[in-house]
C-alpha cells in the first residue's frame, strides 16, 4: 500500500517542485547581501508552511474516512474530480496568457526587490508556497491519495515526507548549486531564471493540464471500481 501511496502522489509532488516564481526568488534572493542566510530562510520555510498544510491535510483525509474498508470512499472519487477540473480550468487560463502576453501587465513587486528583511522573506516564501492555486490542487490531490490508499499514521506520515522533499526541489536545487557550483554557480541560476521568467506561463499551462487530466482519470477509476 505504501509504494503504491508514493508511486501515486510522485506526479503531483514534481507538480509542485516546478514553481518557476520560488526559482527565481531564490536566484534573486542568492544575489542579495547575507545571500545564503536569506536563501536559507526562504527555503526553510516553503518546506515547513507545505509540511504543515500536507499534515493538515492528511488528518482531514483520515478524520472523513479516505480509507474505507481497504478500499478509497467514493468522496475521495468526487474530491478527485473537482482538483482535476480546478487544475484543468487554471491550465486554461495560463495557456490564455502564454498565447496572448500583456506587455502592461504589472508584474510581482518583490521581483525588484525580493529580500529586504528575513519577515519579508518568510512571507514571500509562504506566499508563493500557498497562495498559488497550483499548489494548492496538487497538495489537495496527494493528501487525498496517500489517506484513501495508505492505512496507518506511520505509512501516511512517510508517504508525506517523500512528497515532502520532491516538492521542496525547486528551493533546496537552487540553494545547492549556489553552494556547490563554485564558479559557474551564478550563471547557472542566472540562465534558470531567465529561462523560467520567460517561460512562465507556458510551462504552468502544460505542466498543469497534464496534472489535471491525471487527477480526473484517477477520479474515473475510483468511481467505477
Amino acid at each position: 500500500m505504501l509504494g503504491t501511496s508514493i508511486g501515486q502522489i510522485l506526479v503531483h509532488a514534481v507538480g509542485v517542485a516546478i514553481s518557476p516564481l520560488a526559482l527565481v526568488a531564490m536566484t534573486l534572493l542568492l544575489g542579495t547581501p547575507r545571500a545564503r542566510t536569506r536563501a536559507a530562510v526562504f527555503a526553510a520555510t516553503w518546506i515547513v508552511v507545505l509540511a504543515v498544510a500536507v499534515a493538515v491535510l492528511l488528518v482531514v483525509g483520515g478524520l472523513f474516512g479516505a480509507h474505507h474498508r481497504d478500499h478509497p470512499a467514493t468522496w475521495t472519487g468526487w474530491a478527485k474530480l473537482v482538483i482535476g477540473l480546478a487544475a484543468l480550468a487554471i491550465a486554461a487560463q495560463q495557456a490564455r496568457r502564454a498565447l496572448h502576453p500583456d506587455p502592461d501587465r504589472p508584474k510581482p513587486r518583490w521581483l525588484g526587490q525580493p529580500g529586504q528583511s528575513t519577515g519579508r522573506v518568510v512571507a514571500l516564501a509562504a506566499t508563493l508556497a500557498l497562495a498559488n492555486p497550483k499548489n494548492i490542487t496538487q497538495l489537495a490531490a496527494a493528501a487525498v491519495a496517500i489517506t484513501s490508499i495508505t492505512p496507518g499514521h506511520g505509512a501516511r506520515a512517510l508517504a508525506g515526507l517523500v512528497f515532502l522533499l520532491i516538492a521542496s526541489l525547486s528551493v533546496t536545487v537552487p540553494l545547492g548549486v549556489h553552494l556547490l557550483g563554485g564558479d559557474r554557480a551564478d550563471a547557472i541560476l542566472t540562465s534558470w531564471k531567465d529561462w523560467a521568467m520567460r517561460n512562465s506561463s507556458t510551462i504552468m499551462a502544460v505542466l498543469l493540464t497534464i496534472l489535471g487530466v491525471k487527477s480526473v482519470g484517477d477520479a474515473i477509476a475510483t468511481l467505477t471500481n
